[in-house]
């Protein structure tokens, strides 16, 4: 098959999958799409026609019909922001589907330096449709699209909330206070009760007797006594900053209504998938709120995904590839579907924290070998796996516990023991018992040959 734009002496030939396609280049106010069509044996295009439109719902519609006039056996465009989106649903409601829509990332079909223009990228993304030669964006079903778009506004949210704490902080400590010092965390229910008592402007005996009522009758405890409490506290009341603060505690407390009202209602709109959603929270560390942006970034249909480590890589939690005259360099991880991945790496830091548990044991081993930040990665790349597999079998995950963590420290002493030899230092034998089950391992010394016995007492 030939490239479009070539005289007919000078043609080139190439495999080519599809005989007829689209490429549409996509702008924010601005549609080009060339079609492209040619029998397979033949050695030129026999047929090239463009159509540029703008992007409003009727010329939306104008495309799509033309589009269907010319039956073109797959449709490429570039995902450009959010701009493309309108566009595909624009299609999917004149009859195509993801059968023959591809939405494609711009660093794969990339053109040429040097003659780019809106009319040679749409006949390029023709030409690419053409040979078959590009790989599809995951696409989820329209429902999906729009949860997902419910679920990122309201993380907008609260990442909004996030850089209004930070201000609030920092202001505070602008007019001498210290809150940091006797807070752990300034939004913490006894933090924030205090907090309000001292914006509304009292300050002296009466802030001190506020700030014992409230920790007297609150749940929580604050390692801090009432006295100390109330001199990190004490704090420039003529300052005009205050103002501020106070804008932005209101900012605030709209922002943590809004938050609210968006999780319900995500809540709400999740009920038809609820059943997932419930999987999901089988595996430890996944609560309510992160099962739900699990559900609302993937949907429940993974069929996409030819197996897991493609499913892994898309979220972008994959070890990438690089390598060169057979040399390794980094190989950190890709580029991917980044909520997804900074929900998965917080649950990950919170298995961490847990005490007890197989993915906590696991967690710890990665720890102790690499550190915290890559364990956190490593744990969210276990948890994508988890996930893959609940989503396709329907079943519930079910640990099964396996003592890793043991055997790694047991390795770590034998390493560290047979390390002596090479310092020139002896040990005698010595012996471990686990207290679990009593098994015993005697790990001989370093003047002699490396051996581990397991025997039961």
């Amino acid at each position: 098959m030939s490239i479009a734009h070539s005289p007919p002496e000078n043609t080139a030939i190439f495999n080519a999958v599809n005989e007829s396609a689209i490429g549409i280049d996509v702008h924010a106010d601005l549609y080009v799409a060339v079609y492209q069509q040619c029998s397979f044996g033949a050695k030129n295009v026999v047929g090239h026609r463009k159509f540029t439109k703008g992007a409003t719902k009727a010329d939306i519609d104008e495309l799509a019909r033309w589009c269907v006039n010319l039956h073109p056996q797959v449709i490429l465009m570039e995902s450009t922001g959010v701009y493309w989106q309108a566009l595909y649903e624009g299609l999917e409601r004149a009859g195509f589907n993801q059968s023959n829509i591809a939405v494609v990332n711009a660093r794969d079909v990339k053109n040429k330096k040097g003659s780019k223009t809106d009319l040679s990228d749409a006949t390029h993304l023709a030409e690419v449709a053409r040979r078959g030669d590009f790989t599809p964006s995951f696409v989820p079903e329209k429902a999906i699209r729009q949860l997902r778009c419910l679920f990122r506004s309201c993380c907008s949210l609260k990442n909004g909330k996030k850089r209004a704490l930070n201000i609030l902080h920092k202001q505070l400590t602008q007019v001498g206070c210290r809150a940091s010092s006797v807070f752990s965390d300034i939004k913490g229910k006894i933090a924030t009760k205090i907090l309000e008592v001292l914006i509304a402007g009292i300050s002296g005996s009466e802030l001190l007797a506020a700030i014992i009522d409230i920790m007297e009758n609150s749940r929580g405890r604050l390692k801090a006594t009432p006295q100390k409490v109330y001199e990190a506290l004490t704090a420039d009341m003529d300052s005009m900053v205050w103002f501020s603060i106070r804008k932005h505690l209101d900012h605030i407390k709209f922002l943590d209504q809004q938050i609210a009202e968006s999780e319900e209602n995500l809540r709400q709109e999740l009920q038809p998938y609820w059943h997932f959603v419930e999987l999901l929270m089988t595996i430890p560390g996944i609560k309510e709120n992160t099962a739900m942006g699990v559900i609302c970034e993937l949907g429940c249909d993974l069929s996409a995904f030819k197996s897991v480590r493609k499913f892994c890589k898309w979220i972008g939690l994959a070890p990438g590839n690089n390598e060169s005259a057979g040399k390794r360099y980094s190989n950190r991880i890709t580029h991917g579907n980044k909520y997804l991945r900074t929900l998965l790496v917080e649950v990950a830091s919170g298995i961490g924290l847990m005490k007890q548990g197989f993915l906590h044991e696991v967690h710890q081993r990665f720890k102790e070998r690499r550190g915290t930040k890559r364990a956190n990665v490593a744990i969210a790349n276990k948890l994508a796996r988890i996930i893959y597999s609940i989503m396709k079998s329907g079943q519930p995950y079910e640990e099964q516990y396996k003592p890793v963590l043991k055997d790694h420290r047991l390795d770590r002493a034998v390493k560290a023991i047979d390390g002596l030899r090479t310092a020139g230092f002896t040990c005698d034998d010595i012996k471990v018992t686990d207290i679990d089950n009593g098994h015993s391992t005697v790990i001989f010394g370093a003047n002699k040959k490396r051996k581990r016995s397991r025997k039961s007492p």
